[in-house]
């Protein structure tokens, strides 16, 4: 009996000792309801506001100055979030961009799950991402996440950038990837799935409609 209570004071102050502030990473096609055109990665500090000018009411005052190191969120429920993407650790906060005004101004989702937006003045063009760019940036050094609610038909690997073309395997439960190219909507890919041999194949990183089947990893897999 004593070990039990022993055992239940050390889980209880394990759940109280983990990090508040974790790391946010799409799993799945359900964690992002919104996805624009691509992704404002945010200051540490910033001002989202009504309308495109600076005289309108602020929605929010936004800070990602985080001392704590933090810890991958294993749950795909992200949708009642704003960033798509948050992993400080590297310096990454990202918010779906609506429309890019040409003029430093982007209307933002600020709430994925009701899909309210406001708008950010940024004058830095580095900062804004197509969904292409950041598959470069962030998945070319630390791999790709292929999203865990995919359909079976989804699962497939083709010899051409064209779902006509052969297939030239399927995978299960992925558990990491990499690419060598993009084209277009399909992604030349290396897939590690629970077989533990390596398949590799074209296969369709978005949909048509502009949703995704992967996201980039942004720490180093270990």
């Amino acid at each position: 009996m004593r070990r039990i209570i022993l055992l239940l004071i050390s889980l209880i102050f394990t759940a109280f000792s983990l990090p508040v502030n974790a790391d946010i990473v799409p799993l799945s096609s359900k964690s992002i309801n919104h996805y624009g055109i691509g992704v404002l990665n945010m200051p540490k500090n910033y001002t989202i506001y009504e309308n495109p000018d600076k005289n309108s009411r602020i929605l929010k005052e936004g800070n990602n100055s985080i001392k704590k190191r933090s810890s991958i969120v294993r749950s795909s429920d992200n949708n009642k979030l704003s960033y798509i993407a948050y992993v400080p650790s590297n310096n990454v906060a990202l918010l779906a961009v609506d429309y890019d005004d040409g003029n430093h101004w982007y209307s933002v989702y600020t709430n994925q799950a009701t899909g309210e937006k406001g708008w950010v003045y940024n004058e830095n063009p580095g900062d804004f991402y197509t969904y292409r760019e950041i598959f470069y940036k962030w998945g070319k050094p630390y791999g790709i996440r292929i999203f865990n609610d995919l359909k079976e038909n989804d699962r497939i690997l083709y010899s051409k950038e064209d779902k006509m073309s052969k297939r030239v395997d399927t995978f299960q439960l992925p558990k990491f990837a990499t690419f060598t190219v993009i084209r277009g909507n399909w992604i030349l890919t290396t897939v590690q799935d629970i077989s533990g041999q390596p398949k590799v194949g074209w296969f369709n990183w978005r949909n048509e409609d502009g949703t995704l089947n992967m996201f980039p990893n942004f720490k180093e897999q270990r």
